[in-house]
């Protein structure tokens, strides 16, 4: 690199109109923010410097925000749906609940399935007496857990409802799944599924006659009460419901069984009879295995 020396005057050059053009001719280098030729010493030009401040542009953006709302599956359960909601102002996001498909006691249909199981519940007023009594009942726990146990049972190794669901339900004066959705939430805080509130409907059912048989038998509980109850009512073949009436036989059933102890085949007794193959076929086990 050639050295400069301390008193020499160097020449500037005049201006370029393209001093990229006038750089490539010349080996050069960088003294401070000159450029300079290493072999003759020339300035061939200087760099300037500025601070860069552009001004501020203001870009219109659409409000995004993002509303959620549950609908309810085939199994009963919420599913939150996130959508995003444009110019939607400065109005915070709704979270909007299944109010109308929320669960609910089925409606009169026209007889087929099963009724919505009600339960009523007998030992309501002695379990709000000693409530407000203050009574303590160390041993409800057990028979909670038991109920649990017995009924909808554990689920990898845990119990497939919550011991305190289940109390909860003990203070109902009427025990069924829209009652049960009042009052239970799962553990994210929103409405829990109908397979789980028949799960716990389950576990208060079965717990119920295990707590009467022990006020039955503690009857100086009931006296502390102040408290009479007919306990014959929890002892009966099914409390809770009534006795399904047996269901109607298909018409055409016995003809398809006489059909098929002749030997007739599935594909010609259901084109003969009007009914479906597969409901031929399940009679056909039916036949067999009976």
């Amino acid at each position: 690199m050639t050295t400069l020396a301390r008193n020499k005057v160097l020449p500037i050059a005049a201006p370029a109109t393209d001093i990229r053009s006038t750089l490539t001719k010349h080996r050069t280098t960088t003294i401070d923010s000159f450029v300079v030729d290493k072999v003759s010493g020339e300035i061939l030009g200087n760099y300037t410097c500025s601070d860069y401040s552009p001004e501020p542009i203001d870009y219109p953006v659409a409000p995004f925000q993002e509303s959620t709302a549950f609908v309810i599956d085939e199994h009963g359960s919420p599913i939150a749906i996130h959508s995003p909601v444009v110019n939607a102002g400065l109005t915070a996001p709704v979270l909007s609940f299944p109010i109308a498909t929320a669960p609910s006691r089925p409606e009169a249909k026209t007889g087929k399935g099963r009724k919505a199981q009600i339960i009523e519940n007998k030992l309501w007023d002695l379990m709000w007496a000693a409530k407000i009594e203050e009574v303590r009942l160390p041993w409800l726990d057990h028979y909670v857990r038991g109920a649990i146990n017995t009924g909808p049972g554990v689920i990898n190794g845990r119990y497939s409802v919550s011991p305190t669901d289940v109390t909860k339900l003990l203070y109902l004066p009427e025990i069924s799944v829209e009652s049960a959705s009042r009052c239970l939430l799962n553990h994210d805080h929103e409405p829990m599924s109908v397979r789980q509130i028949q799960r716990v409907v389950e576990a208060t059912r079965v717990a119920l006659r295990g707590i009467a048989l022990y006020f039955e038998r503690h009857p100086e509980i009931l006296l502390q009460l102040d408290l009479a109850t007919d306990f014959n009512q929890f002892w009966r073949t099914n409390m809770s419901e009534e006795k399904q009436p047996a269901r109607m036989e298909h018409p055409k059933r016995q003809e398809v069984l006489r059909l098929l102890e002749q030997g007739e085949a599935i594909k010609a007794i259901a084109r003969q009879s009007g009914v479906s193959k597969t409901t031929v076929k399940k009679w056909q086990v039916e036949l067999q295995t009976a």
